[in-house]
């Protein structure tokens, strides 16, 4: 093992996520290390690599924005009064991620699928110019500059979602990193970034989308579970945690 200095190492890291990060109970239990027991996902794959302190601000099913008619729904990073709130991100926190639009994207107006998670309450798309919690464009507003203001030393990177129903999630939260002056990863695929399962990258050929859920996903086949899951599979979380840990140490 090499005794050179490791940036990551003893650092307090918040990952806000959703099932992407969270995992599904096929996620095989990590074998050993500080977090021996845990799915083998991408932060406590990292975290156990680095020494590092996660605090989990990630649940399959969450959202960034939450629903302006949200009947009995709470799982959003910006829910009033819940413990996984952002505002309730810790003072001494490290570094801060943000992976999340799938679930936004499924609680749209017209959306047309779910992952089977709870999709009560609309969220509209919304612009950048929104200064609120009640759209995917104003949660970002929100959100973003709260960090600026209230976590000004933490070490922040936007993790841009794949999975999400359209491309317009994507661009969106390129431009909210951008427009805040945040570093982003595009697991959708770009110039510097392998595409992810289930891009929605246009740029990427419909055959090599298709080949990377069948390499990547839970149950490509459906033959598992009794219905197709194209939830990031062990060997997906391993690949990607190697390109997440690179993003950490270069933010």
């Amino acid at each position: 093992m090499s005794t050179g200095f490791n940036v990551l190492n003893g650092k307090k890291w918040v990952v806000c996520g959703d099932s992407f990060t969270n995992g599904l109970a096929q996620n095989a239990p990590i074998p050993e290390g500080p977090y021996r027991g845990q799915r083998s996902v991408y932060p406590y794959l990292i975290a156990n690599r680095n020494d590092m302190e996660i605090v989990p601000f990630f649940e399959g099913g969450r959202t960034l924005a939450y629903p302006p008619e949200p009947g009995d729904f709470r799982n959003s990073l910006t829910a009033p009064g819940m413990p996984w709130n952002y505002q309730n991100i810790p003072e001494d926190a490290d570094y801060i991620t943000i992976y999340l639009g799938i679930n936004d994207s499924h609680h749209a107006p017209r959306a047309f699928s779910g992952d089977g998670e709870d999709t009560t309450g609309k969220i509209p798309l919304g612009t950048l110019e929104d200064q609120t919690i009640h759209s995917f464009g104003g949660a970002w507003n929100v959100v973003l500059w709260w960090l600026v203001q209230n976590r000004p030393n933490a070490h922040v990177g936007i993790i841009v979602s794949n999975g999400v129903e359209t491309e317009d999630y994507r661009k969106m939260t390129i431009a909210a990193a951008r427009k805040y002056g945040f570093a982003y990863l595009d697991l959708n695929g770009d110039s510097h970034t392998p595409a992810m399962i289930r891009t929605v990258n246009p740029d990427v050929a419909d055959f090599v989308k298709e080949a990377l859920i069948h390499r990547w996903a839970v149950d490509y086949s459906g033959t598992l579970t009794g219905s197709r899951n194209t939830h990031p599979n062990d060997a997906a979380h391993l690949y990607e945690s190697y390109v997440i840990e690179q993003f950490l140490r270069g933010i």
